[in-house]
C-alpha cells in the first residue's frame, strides 16, 4: 500500500491517524511513518484497511460500526 493509498483509505474511513493505529494495533508513530511514506504498510494491515474501506462503502454505517466493535 502506497502512502497515497493509505491516505485515501484513512480519508474514506474518516479516521484520525490515532484511530488507524488503534485498529491496526500499532503505535502512533508507525502510522505517521505510513503517511509520510517512510515505511510501507505491511500487507496484512493493508489488506485489513482495504477490507474496511470496502465495508464502509457498501454497508450501512450502523452495521459497519458493529463490525468495528469486534476489532477492539
Amino acid at each position: 500500500m502506497t502512502r497515497g493509498e493509505y491516505r485515501s483509505a484513512r480519508e474514506t474511513l474518516n479516521w484520525t491517524h490515532e484511530h488507524v493505529a488503534e485498529v491496526l494495533g500499532v503505535g502512533r508513530s508507525t502510522v505517521y511513518r505510513y503517511a509520510r511514506g517512510a515505511i510501507d504498510v505491511p500487507e496484512p494491515a493493508a489488506r485489513l484497511l482495504r477490507l474496511l474501506v470496502l465495508l464502509r462503502l457498501t454497508l450501512p454505517l450502523r452495521k459497519f460500526e458493529d463490525i468495528l466493535k469486534h476489532l477492539k
